[in-house]
């Protein structure tokens, strides 16, 4: 048996299912002192030491006999799991055995017909979760750095592209572009609905098509512009939209033209410029990005990768207000369908009063969200308390179990024992994927080209050399 793994206590009406989250050798009294006492004369009295009773051989099964400590998970009766656990199998009658992740998954009713495979239980097994169950959800992926995160996300996003969903990757490092390749190359299936998008290069907006309420964000929210500078700028937008005349060179002009107070003007003329030169917007019809078309012309899914590698923290900013003010107006008009939404290190470009837009507001309007983080902490505890599901791998410090164990849908004992003794590339699953069933799973590697890989120095050298 390994932490992690399922027992079943069995009597003839009922069965309690049992998960192990830690083990400990028996603690028999007086035993230390057998143990000291057995030391001292092995090092002390030469020669062969006589056991005609075999008592030595009873002793050392003592000595190494273990506790599984477990938690009940609930009640099998009549091959249906309950959460009931309000009973305790006889500890004379009752027989104790191994419970199969497989097995124990056929007592609970499946959540959907569309199995996303990601890797290996009981030793291996292979096991998947329903993409049903990413959809209207919102999940969060964690653990410590190089454990196997974004292995786990690509994954997923893959999975979701299978079956021909929509979803939006907010990528720093460049990692998600080849996820539709396989590591020689070849095509998944899959490579041609993904759709990689660099700020400033094949991403760029025009004014009219983005709109005002977008704009009026992005002012807001992402250039601190002042409510009274804001009102005049609506006014001069409502103006040049009115005559169909909106772009950059006819803003710059209206702005100039306009009367107001000086102070309002530096303060529009400021903001234009910014926007003028961040290199998100055109005034060029065959160099703007139409961010309907892109569902409108992959009818069978598709995944827009948003490359920030590169990309300014402002600029960076810029964009994520663009593309998520742009894709919830869209989804509140039914312009398009729902959109998974998957961000790596949210918080290095999420405002924070966008976290609960996502968990809350967004949600509603068909935005389902995978946050991707080493920072368990960056995750406001309230935003933890709406998550639907935690893949949870493994941490080593304190302070992070414990923001993790508190807000996973387990119990603080079984999360801090299982996740801390977690090696690379196994990972906890908790919450509806996997039916509020904790399981330890072994995640498959990610077949694709080598991507978003730290640059080493002594590495470099070394190819140098050769």
């Amino acid at each position: 048996m390994r932490i992690g793994d399922y027992l079943v206590a069995s009597e003839p009406e009922r069965d309690l299912v049992l998960q192990v989250y830690d083990e400990r050798y028996l603690d028999v009294e007086g035993i230390e002192e057998e143990i000291a006492r057995e030391e001292v004369l092995s090092a002390s009295v030469p020669g062969v030491t006589s056991d005609p009773t075999g008592l030595a051989t009873i002793s050392t099964l003592i000595r190494d006999m273990r506790i599984l400590l477990c938690k009940a998970r609930g009640t099998i009766t009549g091959r249906k799991l309950t959460p009931r656990v309000d009973w305790m199998p006889s500890r004379t009658s009752s027989r104790v055995s191994r419970l199969l992740v497989e097995d124990l998954a056929g007592t609970v009713a499946p959540l959907g017909s569309r199995t996303i495979m990601v890797g290996t239980v009981d030793g291996g097994s292979p096991f998947g979760i329903p993409a049903e169950a990413l959809d209207g959800r919102i999940t969060v992926i964690t653990g410590r750095k190089e454990s196997g995160k974004s292995h786990l996300a690509k994954i997923l996003l893959r999975g979701l592209l299978a079956n021909d969903a929509y979803s939006v990757v907010f990528d720093l490092n460049d990692e998600y572009a080849s996820v539709g390749q396989r590591e020689d190359g070849s095509d998944t299936g899959v490579g041609q609905k993904v759709k990689v998008l660099r700020p400033g290069r094949d991403l760029k907006f025009s004014l009219a098509s983005v709109g005002l309420r977008p704009i009026s964000n992005l002012l807001s929210h992402s250039l601190d512009m002042p409510g009274t500078s804001l009102r005049e700028f609506v006014k001069i937008w409502e103006q040049l939209d009115s005559k169909d005349e909106l772009s950059l060179a006819s803003l710059e002009a209206a702005i100039q033209q306009w009367r107001c107070n000086e102070f309002v003007r530096d303060a529009l003329f400021a903001r234009y410029h910014t926007l003028a030169s961040c290199g998100l917007f055109t005034d060029s019809a065959h160099l703007q990005v139409d961010l309907q078309d892109f569902f409108t012309l992959n009818r069978k899914g598709g995944t827009m990768v948003v490359s920030l590698s590169g990309v300014s923290p402002l600029n960076r900013k810029m964009v994520v207000e663009l593309m998520l003010s742009k894709i919830v107006e869209l989804l509140e008009r039914r312009k398009i369908p729902p959109v998974f939404l998957f961000a790596e290190e949210a918080h290095l470009y999420l405002r924070d009063t966008y976290w609960e837009d996502l968990i809350t507001r967004m949600r509603h309007f068909g935005v389902f969200t995978v946050f991707v983080t080493n920072q368990p902490d960056a995750i406001d505890q309230k935003i933890y308390r709406q998550v639907d599901n935690i893949f949870l791998y493994n941490f080593s410090n304190d302070s992070d179990l414990a923001m993790v164990s508190q807000a996973s849908m387990a119990d603080a004992d079984t999360v801090k024992a299982i996740v801390r003794t977690l090696p690379p590339r196994m990972c906890l699953m908790l919450g509806h994927a996997v039916r509020d069933l904790p399981v330890v799973v072994s995640v498959d590697s990610f077949d694709s080209p080598p991507s978003g890989l730290t640059r080493r120095f002594f590495s470099q050298q070394i190819e140098v050399g050769a």
